[in-house]
């Protein structure tokens, strides 16, 4: 696990105006799907991801809580996809530390860039860097709809590489994308297709991180019904940790 943490703070990855933590009990008239983050070998529930689809033109999630299983939030984010569907601005943050993560779309006559802003959990530093926006960028969320856009490659056993942004090193590192068998997915329908993440070029050679990411999509809707790997979010004692989620749509 010591590895594959940077890269999927990327999922976390996460416009708009920080939430605050008492929003969970509003309306939940747009509540989309809810992700249920068990330990590896579901002996203990760990956290619940409540996601908002509050653009009804768009079948994404806009919005995440992240709640313990007393029903608190302690961490949340905004996604914006009106600029790009795979590398949209999000605003994300933890209440528990001082981690957050922002990213913004920039576009001029000459280049499109993606602003990148980011502090640790155990840091009061803000860092910021500008990335050429380019096609394969792959930015939190955008992760989905990218995903269904290479569904048909993916499905026939081909790999589709992306440039994924890892907002802890201000940077993206190259990753593949591959089909694998649905064992890894842990799915329960055999309409579950399982793909498998993992560093491409060098940064495999060298292992930058070990464990593999699964990611299970239902067939028919293409939408994300299992993750298998390092969450997105620390521990309560600011250790990185691996979940096994479920999701269930609305």
């Amino acid at each position: 696990m010591k590895t594959l943490k940077p890269l999927f703070q990327c999922f976390l990855v996460i416009t708009g105006v920080f939430w605050q933590a008492g929003y969970a009990n509003t309306d939940e008239i747009n509540l989309w799907a809810i992700g249920t983050a068990w330990a590896p070998d579901k002996s203990d529930v760990l956290y619940r991801e409540y996601h908002f689809a509050e653009d009804p033109d768009l079948d994404l999630t806009t919005r995440v809580e992240y709640r313990r299983p007393d029903g608190s939030v302690f961490a949340e984010k905004a996604i914006d996809y009106s600029r790009s569907q795979t590398a949209p601005e999000i605003q994300h943050i933890d209440y528990r530390n001082t981690a957050r993560i922002n990213t913004e779309f920039l576009e001029d006559t000459r280049s499109a860039m993606i602003k990148v802003g980011f502090q640790a959990h155990d840091s009061n530093r803000y860092r910021e860097e500008l990335l050429t926006y380019r096609e394969s960028v792959v930015v939190d969320a955008g992760f989905d709809p990218f995903v269904r856009k290479h569904w048909e490659q993916l499905i026939a056993g081909e790999s589709v590489a992306a440039a994924m942004l890892v907002p802890s090193r201000l940077d993206t590192v190259e990753i593949n994308l591959t089909k694998t068998d649905s064992h890894h997915c842990d799915g329960a329908s055999v309409d579950i297709q399982c793909f498998v993440i993992r560093p491409a070029g060098m940064l495999r050679v060298v292992g930058w991180f070990v464990d593999p990411i699964y990611i299970g999509y239902e067939q028919v809707s293409r939408r994300l019904q299992v993750f298998n790997g390092i969450s997105n979010l620390r521990d309560d004692n600011d250790e990185p940790r691996n979940v096994l989620i479920s999701f269930e749509y609305f």
